[in-house]
């Protein structure tokens, strides 16, 4: 059976705070095939969380989204409180914040007891469902992890209950945002295993937000790379970099010799409403200041850029 796709068609996402208003994600047209894990890359506060909490409808009541959600043939937008409630089913998340995601005075039992629910499980069978979830996320001991609160575990471990809570219904989708924040070289490799492996049990598609490059290219078919709200290039961006943006945050890594990202220019406003990062790309023209550059290349590798390729 063919999956569903996210298909996301000029999505924009604005949050009023007492300043005014802040454009978090900013006309965003991008597809997430079904059936490839995709990995969703950039500086902290491009707006790559933004877009997948925007994806599931949990973004605070202080923001206004605009723009096109579909999954599948299905409209997002259109999906009424009840349908919303059950979306976690089928698109399940692993969040970031492991101190916000999980209430401080319930046991790790608990979460999971109620993440399992939707499935209709007696409860012994999901206290066994929970045991081999925390097994598959690296626990030696899952009974005493059941037992245990938040606060007694260490916040890799946390992360590692919220992996599996997110996958505990075995959704169609995931969207895993920063699934190895806060773990070791060694824990990481685990999750991305455990990631991976859910591709045999049946979630076959996935969006991983990560700053973690070298999570991004051992596990995701295709990159996505995003600068002031705006994806700008997707395709083999690890290797074959278009965009000057993606150049220079490559060049930017310990490894390729801690190059800085250029500065914004002195009496240029950081985002035009051309391209988002003329301001601090070197080779932007007056035109890049005033047009929205166009889409270049083909649906497995392409650039919005008026001089790549």
């Amino acid at each position: 059976m063919v999956g569903k796709s996210l298909f996301i068609e000029e999505l924009s996402v604005d949050f009023m705070i007492s300043t005014g208003k802040v454009r978090a994600v900013d006309g965003v047209s991008v597809v997430f095939e079904s059936g490839k894990i995709t990995g969703l890359i950039g500086e902290s506060g491009c707006g790559k969380s933004v877009l997948g909490m925007a994806i599931l409808d949990l973004l605070p009541a202080y923001a206004t989204l605009n723009g096109k959600i579909d999954w599948g043939e299905q409209s997002l937008n259109e999906y009424s409180i009840r349908k919303r409630k059950l979306l976690g089913r089928e698109i399940g998340l692993i969040p970031q914040s492991p101190s916000e995601s999980l209430n401080p005075s319930r046991k790790v039992k608990a979460h999971l007891n109620e993440a399992l629910r939707p499935l209709g499980l007696k409860r012994q069978e999901r206290y066994k469902k929970a045991e081999k979830l925390l097994r598959d996320f690296g626990f030696n001991e899952p009974k005493r992890i059941l037992k245990a609160y938040p606060h007694e575990l260490s916040g890799g471990m946390q992360q590692r209950v919220l992996c599996a809570i997110g996958t505990a219904c075995s959704p169609e989708w995931i969207i895993a945002d920063e699934p190895t924040k806060g773990l070791d070289s060694e824990l990481c490799k685990q999750v991305q295993q455990t990631l991976q492996s859910l591709r045999i049990q049946g979630i076959k598609s996935m969006l991983v937000i990560t700053h973690d490059l070298q999570l991004a290219e051992d596990l995701c078919d295709t990159i996505a790379v995003m600068y002031g709200g705006q994806i700008v290039e997707m395709g083999d961006v690890l290797h074959h970099p278009l965009h000057p943006y993606t150049k220079a945050f490559l060049d930017a890594l310990p490894k390729n010799g801690l190059h800085p990202i250029s500065q914004i220019n002195k009496g240029v406003e950081q985002y035009s409403k051309g391209c988002c990062f003329a301001a601090r790309c070197l080779k932007s023209r007056p035109r890049c200041f005033q047009e929205k550059p166009p889409y270049k290349g083909d649906k497995m590798h392409w650039v919005r850029c008026f001089d790549a390729g």
